[in-house]
């Protein structure tokens, strides 16, 4: 895509566009961003949204929320640690921050990180100490990257691990799953910032940097994911001006495979389930598709899933938050690999403000009530209590006491009579039809995503947009473009 004309004449089309539909409360248009489910808390599901975290306890039954404070203003790339803290990270206002109580207080991460602008970070699911962020330091050179290490849980960051050339951009950062060692970051690298990957198998103590534009031509990349059973194989999203695509990194071959493509379109979502399976979520034909592959080289469209923004998967159950501008629910589940959905929180349903922020969070909630985004007898309830602790041989997630009951009742789907049925929105009157392709989706047959009239960014990859280019204003030309692609993430946790 060409960009021509000033930075005041692109800036003004920008705002012109988010003029275009009327704000709530603080000027953000309420949505999620990413649905995130800690595998050792079965009955747990957190949603960060644009406004804040959203919170169940007992698998959808009821909601809490924590409102943004100063600390977690604009914040966005959550993600979850490990067990057993579930440390729950985020990057707000350029700079990388924690809480370990779900978002009642934050805490800004030091040391070393503290004079830098925080671009993405990630938490190793191997180690609950050990996180990794890309940092950039801006000076009369141009941007400077780095990736700093933490082995204190993010409190503080030590020296660099890796320094980017300069010129170069850091786009993300990944751990891969089994051996933290196993880094690798997604780079614009060289005189005409071609994509890259820089690989490390020794913790970086050495690395390896590999040119992917023979098969990628000059789109950027970002990290999906590291493939969960072999760390050589990385699924990347590649953003090119006719459209994302998802490629594959085969260190073995090596080469890069793009098995599939949005034309037009954007990719809003990835997962890659404990099994195997790889579902994306992104616009096709300005709709939202949702395509599954169970090889990793031909990918089936799923008809009728809602919208899909963020993806993540906890014992075969996967949990998405979904799109408030085109349906009227915010989080789904599915039981069958993503064959069928459903819908679960409402922000209008959400039962009352976190205890812990109950006094913080009363100008926003009674702010948000006064634009109708929900009652505001909310702002003033109780918190549900927290469900009992599953007693000592209990099946964890289950009814306490009954060893035979099993996960929550909001997760269960529809029945599968053959083909399955579409999403039903009963109080729209609606049905959400995303198969706007009805055959499946190889390397020779592409999705075509159309005209995409409500761009969104994906959940589940290292995306931070980097920042800066070679010089101010050439980079702030080059950024632009990018601020309608926001980032969302998905981790694994």
């Amino acid at each position: 895509m060409a960009w021509r004309g000033s930075v005041a004449t692109v800036a003004l089309a920008a705002a012109s566009l988010l003029a275009a539909r009327p704000a709530r409360a603080d000027g953000a248009f309420p949505d999620g961003q990413t649905i995130l489910a800690p595998r050792n808390r079965p009955g747990e599901i957190l949603l960060a949204t644009n406004f804040g975290v959203v919170e169940s306890t007992n698998g959808g039954g009821s909601w809490i929320w924590s409102c943004e404070q100063s600390v977690n203003s604009y914040a966005r790339l959550y993600q979850l640690g490990p067990a057993p803290a579930n440390r729950l990270f985020a990057i707000a206002n350029s700079k990388l921050i924690f809480s370990d109580d779900r978002a009642c207080t934050w805490q800004l991460a030091g040391g070393t990180l503290a004079a830098t602008s925080v671009q993405d970070a990630f938490a190793d699911p191997n180690d609950a100490g050990h996180l990794l962020a890309v940092g950039v330091q801006f000076n009369d050179g141009g941007p400077a990257y780095t990736v700093a290490e933490s082995r204190d849980g993010g409190a503080t960051f030590g020296a660099a691990i890796f320094t980017a050339q300069p010129g170069d951009l850091i786009t993300g950062v990944e751990i891969a799953t089994g051996d933290s060692n196993d880094v690798d970051l997604a780079l614009s690298h060289g005189s005409l910032l071609a994509p890259a990957l820089a690989r490390t198998a020794d913790g970086g103590a050495t690395w390896q940097t590999i040119d992917l534009s023979p098969w990628l031509g000059f789109e950027q990349v970002r990290i999906l994911a590291v493939d969960r059973g072999d760390p050589d194989r990385v699924y990347l999203r590649g953003l090119g001006p006719d459209g994302d695509v998802l490629a594959v990194y085969d260190a073995a071959a090596p080469a890069v495979a793009v098995p599939l493509t949005f034309s037009n379109g954007q990719m809003t979502a990835f997962v890659q389930t404990a099994a195997g399976a790889l579902l994306a979520a992104g616009t096709s034909g300005g709709a939202p598709v949702l395509v599954r592959s169970d090889d990793g080289a031909s990918f089936a469209p799923i008809a009728g899933a809602p919208p899909v923004l963020s993806l993540a998967e906890r014992d075969g159950t996967l949990y998405a938050a979904t799109d408030t501008n085109s349906v009227p629910f915010a989080q789904a589940t599915s039981d069958d690999g993503g064959m069928t959905w459903t819908a679960g929180l409402r922000f209008a349903a959400i039962d009352a403000v976190a205890g812990c922020v109950a006094t913080a969070c009363q100008s926003d909630c009674q702010a948000r009530a006064a634009q109708g985004q929900w009652p505001a007898a909310m702002c003033a309830a109780a918190p549900p209590p927290d469900p009992p602790a599953d007693p000592p041989g209990d099946p964890p997630g289950d009814s306490p006491g009954d060893p035979t009951s099993g996960p929550p009742d909001a997760a269960t789907v529809p029945p599968d009579a053959g083909q399955p049925p579409p999403v039903l929105h009963e109080d729209a009157g609606l049905v959400v039809d995303a198969a706007a392709v009805s055959a499946p989706v190889d390397a020779a047959t592409l999705v075509d995503a159309g005209d995409v009239t409500s761009p969104r960014a994906p959940a589940g990859c290292s995306c931070g947009l980097a920042p800066g280019g070679r010089g101010a204003v050439a980079g702030l030309l080059w950024l632009l473009p990018a601020l309608l692609r926001v980032p969302r993430r998905r981790r694994v946790d």
